[in-house]
């Protein structure tokens, strides 16, 4: 017997009320990784708010060793007009530092698609920051592909605003 093989199971599962004050710190420690110094808007109270345990607006999995959250997965759903299907735009992936490498990333987009698969749920679409080598490297690896012929675009408050006042 090894030492991995003495630690205890990761289980994977659907985020719950006592997960909100985990994964928001997971989320902040996912913002910090990428962007030291950044304080992301999500909290316990937000992720309560619009989340499974409230408007349902995003879903989420947490992958829990023992008693400690160690990763996340925070989506939403997306519907393709191209592909005729629906599928999942992954917001933030998160692995704690001591559990990358053993595949609990990979675990948690597929704990995603399980549970998505049902809704007939067919792709999955995410960002990663082009800083993040890392992240492209995995993501890579799992056979994502970047698509050179799309880019992000984002309207917020101000421009939220203008576009819907009056003309």
């Amino acid at each position: 017997m090894t030492a991995a093989d003495a630690r205890p199971a990761t289980t994977i599962r659907p985020m719950e009320r006592a997960d909100l004050a985990p994964a928001a710190d997971m989320i902040a420690r996912l913002a910090h990784h990428v962007r030291p110094g950044f304080q992301p808007g999500a909290d316990a109270a937000s992720l309560e708010r619009y989340g499974p345990t409230g408007l349902g607006l995003f879903e989420a999995v947490i992958a829990r060793r023992d008693s400690a959250a160690v990763g996340l997965c925070l989506y939403t759903y997306a519907f393709s007009g191209w592909r005729g299907r629906p599928g999942v735009f992954v917001e933030d992936l998160y692995v704690a530092e001591t559990e990358r490498g053993n595949g609990l990333g990979r675990a948690l987009l597929a704990a995603v698609i399980a549970r998505e698969a049902p809704k007939g749920c067919s792709f999955i679409k995410l960002q990663v920051d082009k800083a993040n080598a890392g992240a492209q490297a995995f993501y890579a690896r799992l056979g994502f592909a970047i698509e050179e012929h799309d880019h992000t675009l984002t309207l917020e408050e101000e421009g939220l605003r203008a576009i819907t006042s009056p003309f």
